[in-house]
């Protein structure tokens, strides 16, 4: 009976041996159950060699009776599991041979390792299978982002080809706009052209309203001038009455402030009497050959309004070919009696004096022959800033009452705007 049992348990564990060589060469590529066959395969060659050997009653253990059916199942179940598992792994994108090979405890037998093994293996696959439930969340989520961003994507690229289109539109308006700016500036330059040709003036010219800027001679190339004649001949004037003459600085800003008003005065006399004369040439014109045809002016004559802004159009067109020193002489006999030691000297003998009288003389005559008449103005007493600046020796915070003008100050017309500031000394 004992002969029979143990030829039972040598055939079981032949049997088992064999089965463990088939799944060794089905598993043979993972590590740790190449590992594990490999451990079983020799445990149970070494036990049948030991019942060979033994002549003694070997006591085998409660695992060992187990039939090569039982452990066969549980390697099948064990497969179906790591197959799972690879593919769980699989699709969480991992590596099928991360895991480490762990070798078994000496004190475990084959089957408590296979045992061990599928519950590690139960808890990775539901480890992997939550994680694989995450992702596909995950990739839901993404999913409907990705919807809302393709949505948004087509509103936008809408968007766009809508404000291509309007900009196409506007590019076109813009350059018929061009062309029509284009067209408009050629029929004002022919318009001007034009004008500039056409000798008798249309209706009255007034520079208050509008510069005929085909003229040369207009208030606004005069205040540069204005400015000119200030810090060019202005300043070598006082630099040579200082070296030539023992007066003091502000006698010679006063005389030179003088010398601009007198020329101012002087031109408007020479245009009025030009007007008188015209007018009384056209009521009397037998005087053209009388000798004393200037003193011929009792006002009773006028010219009209048409014929003085031809006779002004006329003047402003060969306004440099005015005889400055007629002018200066008429401004040294309104200068003696103010400024009579100066006078006496003879100050426009010096040719920087006189370049600076006569430079006085074209300018002013250039403002008188204007329509209006433009307007030098020494008649302030209060000292304004918006009006006048400082001589440079005067208190800013003092300055109050004007003591005298050392430039005058420039308005385009009587009362009417000013151009440029007057220089005065103001305590």
């Amino acid at each position: 009976m004992a002969e029979s049992k143990k030829k039972d348990l040598l055939a079981d564990a032949k049997n088992f041996c064999d089965g463990l060589s088939n799944v060794f060469m089905l598993k043979k590529r993972d590590p740790q159950t190449r590992h594990l066959l490999e451990k079983a395969k020799l445990l149970i060659e070494n036990l049948i060699s030991e019942n060979q050997r033994a002549t003694s009653n070997v006591t085998s253990t409660p695992r060992g009776s187990r039939s090569a059916g039982g452990m066969g199942q549980l390697w099948v179940k064990l497969d179906e599991l790591k197959r799972e598992n690879e593919e769980l792994r699989k699709h969480a994108g991992k590596p099928v041979d991360d895991r480490p090979s762990i070798p078994p405890k000496p004190s475990q037998g084959p089957g408590d390792v296979i045992i061990a093994d599928l519950h590690k293996t139960k808890r990775e696959n539901e480890a992997l299978k939550a994680k694989l439930e995450k992702l596909e969340t995950k990739i839901k989520e993404m999913d409907s982002v990705a919807l809302s961003v393709q949505d948004e994507y087509k509103r936008a690229k809408v968007a766009l080809e809508t404000t291509q289109r309007s900009m196409e539109t506007v590019l076109k308006d813009y350059r018929h706009m061009e062309d029509d700016l284009k067209l408009a500036k050629k029929e004002s330059e022919s318009l001007k052209q034009k004008l500039a040709k056409t000798m008798l003036p249309i209706g009255r010219t007034d520079n208050r309203l509008a510069e005929n800027i085909s003229e040369k001679c207009r208030p606004s190339n005069i205040a540069q001038l204005y400015n000119t004649l200030e810090s060019q001949e202005w300043v070598d004037a006082k630099e040579t009455l200082e070296e030539i003459t023992d007066f003091e600085e502000e006698d010679i800003v006063q005389f030179l402030c003088a010398c601009v008003m007198a020329s101012f005065q002087s031109c408007k006399e020479v245009y009025n009497a030009l007007k008188a004369t015209i007018a009384e040439l056209i009521r009397k014109p037998t005087l053209v050959v009388n000798d004393t045809l200037v003193g011929e002016r009792n006002g009773k004559s006028k010219l009209p309004d048409d014929m003085t802004d031809i006779i002004g159009h006329q003047l402003r067109q060969h306004f440099d070919d005015i005889d400055s020193d007629v002018i200066v002489g008429m401004m040294c006999e309104k200068l003696t009696l103010e400024f009579t030691e100066f006078v006496q000297r003879h100050p426009h003998e010096n040719k920087v004096v006189q370049k600076f009288m006569n430079r006085c003389a074209k300018v002013t005559w250039q403002m008188v022959i204007q329509h209006p008449p433009m307007w030098l103005s020494v008649d302030d007493h209060e000292f304004d800033d918006e009006k006048h600046k400082l001589w440079w020796s005067c208190d800013q915070a003092a300055a109050n009452r004007i003591d005298f003008f050392v430039w005058p100050a420039l308005y385009d017309y009587k009362r009417g705007n000013l151009l440029m500031k007057g220089c005065v000394f103001a305590s």
